[in-house]
């Protein structure tokens, strides 16, 4: 109930506001994920009630707060339906307390609040996507984990990060080379799908890197090729190296997000693609690591309001991508603001974005350790 009342109270964010400006344009919408979201735009975006939506906060009309609520109530849904599997998941390995547990983890944290309700981003159909294809594959459904894989790949682009561990699992634990080939291929599939829906429109979309339409900057330019993905080739080298016969699937999948976050320099919110199956590891794999998931959730937490918070925009002052208030601050605002800014990014910024790269690596290294230990987890 807390997370529809605040989907129906914020404003806009950045990233809905794209979204309608996408939906909205006279071509055609980039991303198969705009069709996800309610057709609004496409009636109400040209009239004063969207529009005052957009530029101030939702008024008490009532209105204007289920507009608010309807665009984001989609991934409202996608949330709750990854909580469902996450209980699912966790029951099935192990036992209904647990799979509450890891539900709790998952659905109640702040950092999944502000990432998908309020900011409303279609990672979410993707995190579910690859979630679903993580249950599919343990339930010994490689096929239909596999389509699973390639609609992620469609929707959004990281999951094709994941698909190396899966075909990895999917070989060191016996199934034929007939399931390898469809996994395979079903994700080239999805590739090929999502971009069918970008190149159309040249290679502005292709070089952007925003939360809405290119989540990877491996096509932003040779110095985000040389780095992040060449970090990955050597991780995913290093997974057919020490990988062994029997290893939980957990322990490939969470790593090569991990090595990711801390390569790239990623938006904090794409920490949402990790979080269900970290909530499954943590309650049915080592405990321990509750600690480094509250680290990491609490140093991106930061990280994102330092580098979100304080920056004047058009519409005034904005928190976590969502701007608050629609004119512009007055003068004495200003040089806080500047202050802010200044000192944030000086000193607090660096020191805060270092330890959450190191919250990631050590976690991606705790979980890499079962590689080398003689029994795996359950998952």
């Amino acid at each position: 109930m807390a997370k529809l009342i605040l989907s129906a109270i914020e404003p806009a964010s950045f990233d809905i506001r794209d979204i309608i400006g996408l939906a909205s344009s006279s071509r055609n919408p980039v991303g198969p994920w705009i069709a996800l979201y309610p057709p609004l735009y496409s009636q109400f975006t040209n009239s004063t009630q969207i529009q005052a939506w957009l530029l101030t906060p939702p008024s008490s009309i009532g209105t204007m707060l289920l507009i608010s609520l309807a665009f984001r109530l989609p991934v409202f849904v996608f949330d709750l339906a990854i909580a469902v599997i996450v209980y699912c998941t966790a029951k099935k390995l192990s036992s209904p307390i647990e799979g509450r547990i890891a539900t709790l983890i998952w659905f109640a944290n702040p950092f999944s609040l502000f990432c998908i309700e309020l900011l409303g981003v279609p990672d979410v159909v993707a995190t579910l996507l690859i979630l679903l294809a993580f249950g599919l594959l343990l339930s010994q459904r490689p096929i239909l984990s596999g389509i699973a894989i390639g609609l992620g790949v469609w929707v959004k682009l990281f999951p094709i990060l994941l698909i190396p561990p899966f075909l990895l699992y999917v070989h060191m634990n016996g199934f034929s080379r007939k399931n390898q080939s469809i996994i395979l291929c079903v994700g080239l599939l999805g590739l090929v799908g999502y971009l069918s829906s970008i190149l159309p429109f040249g290679s502005y979309y292709m070089t952007l890197y925003t939360p809405v339409t290119q989540p990877m900057p491996f096509f932003a330019g040779v110095s985000a090729v040389n780095g992040s993905a060449f970090v990955l080739i050597l991780f995913y080298c290093l997974l057919g190296l020490f990988v062994r016969r029997g290893e939980n699937l957990l322990s490939l999948l969470i790593p090569t997000l991990m090595i990711y976050f801390a390569v790239s320099n990623p938006y904090p919110q794409y920490l949402m693609w990790a979080l269900p199956l970290v909530a499954i590891d943590i309650v049915l794999v080592k405990r321990s690591r509750a600690i480094l998931f509250v680290a990491f959730n609490t140093l991106a937490f930061a990280q994102w309001f330092f580098t979100s918070s304080g920056f004047l925009t058009p519409s005034g002052y904005s928190l976590l991508m969502i701007p608050l208030g629609g004119d512009m601050l007055p003068w004495y605002s200003r040089v806080v603001t500047t202050l802010l800014e200044s000192y944030s990014s000086i000193l607090l910024l660096p020191l805060v974005s270092s330890g959450f790269y190191a919250c990631t690596l050590i976690y991606a290294a705790d979980v890499a350790r079962s590689w080398f230990e003689s029994s795996s987890g359950k998952a």
